[in-house]
């Protein structure tokens, strides 16, 4: 077995169980096309094979209609609310020293910190709901303690290395980026993580017509079309579903 073969099958580790077979054997069909156009190209066409094999391992679900635990607004909050009591209860009772102002400057630089690791753009979407800034908001207020009260809860354990000031910091830069990821993952209208991911267009055409993922609203109020490689020609896009496709959903 040549090089490349080994690099399919290396790529095909990544993609989930049930649809390994498959997705080798179609890998391989296309490679045996590839090598009669030319051999460099078809080394360039394996290495491809790990990223289509990681959108697989980050969108493919065995039902898609499996309700995820953060799937509800609702459920997001009320995890948070009682990790930041928990971590809030455990701070009161510790005896460390109360580091409020540092912790303030830990945020502000996190904060500028914040646009280096994901975009601040939650997307184009035809109207502004509320309800969205309401529950990013309380997200964010909810982050705070919990990344504050617990790098202190832990600060027996990690100071004793001399990390707890970058613990705190990159605490801050990774919930954050990750409430900003989980907002623009979720449904304008009900605030539920959208589902039923479907790859539209191919990277070759990129520069000529849409190329990115679809996600479905399983309460059938819309669309998001999210582009592969955004631009500022090509950015994450909400379409409203007309009310007459809500009894495709129920």
């Amino acid at each position: 077995m040549n090089v490349r073969h080994w690099i399919l099958r290396l790529a095909a580790l990544l993609v989930p169980g049930p649809l390994r077979a498959e997705w080798l054997a179609e890998w391989r069909s296309e490679l045996w096309y590839v090598l009669r156009r030319s051999n460099r190209e078809a080394l360039f066409f394996c290495l491809g094979a790990f990223r289509d094999a990681l959108w697989l391992r980050r969108n493919s679900s065995p039902n898609p209609r499996q309700r995820l635990w953060l799937q509800s607004p609702l459920r997001t909050v009320l995890l948070l609310a009682v990790a930041a009591a928990v971590s809030t209860f455990f701070f009161f009772r510790s005896p460390c020293p109360r580091i409020i102002r540092a912790h303030f400057l830990m945020i502000a630089i996190a904060l500028l910190t914040l646009p280096a690791t994901t975009s601040l753009a939650l997307g184009e979407y035809p109207t502004k709901r509320f309800r969205r800034w309401i529950f990013l908001g309380l997200k964010f207020t909810l982050i705070v303690p919990i990344v504050f009260c617990g790098t202190l809860d832990l600060a027996p354990i990690i100071s004793s290395t001399g990390v707890q000031p970058h613990a705190t910091l990159v605490g801050y830069v990774l919930a954050f980026r990750w409430a900003l990821i989980d907002q623009r993952r979720r449904c304008p209208v009900c605030l539920r993580l959208l589902s039923n991911p479907t790859r539209i267009g191919q990277a070759s055409q990129t520069f000529l017509e849409w190329y990115g993922t679809e996600f479905l609203c399983l309460k059938g109020h819309g669309l998001l079309h999210v582009p592969e490689i955004p631009t500022t020609y090509s950015t994450q896009r909400w379409q409203d579903l007309d009310p007459s496709w809500g009894s495709l959903f129920s």
